[in-house]
């Protein structure tokens, strides 16, 4: 990353991933961060540990999740 952003004259984009923290890749020159489709994927796999939890253990408490726009 550092290496294309060092040789090239306009801002480097970069796709998100667990391995990097927003500090490095600034560190490393890039201008613009994308997550892709990471979200849908993380929202997805609450969508199953909900379902998990619903089915093996009864707790509904997983429901009183919400996102912070439907908060009170």
């Amino acid at each position: 990353m550092r290496a294309v952003c060092e040789v090239v004259t306009t801002p480097v984009n970069v796709l998100a991933h667990p391995g990097l923290s927003m500090a490095e890749v600034v560190a490393a020159g890039a201008r613009r961060v994308s997550v892709g489709g990471a979200l849908a994927w993380v929202a997805a796999a609450a969508l199953g540990e909900a379902a998990r939890r619903l089915r093996n253990d009864g707790d509904f408490s997983v429901l009183a999740a919400r996102a912070p726009a439907m908060e009170g």
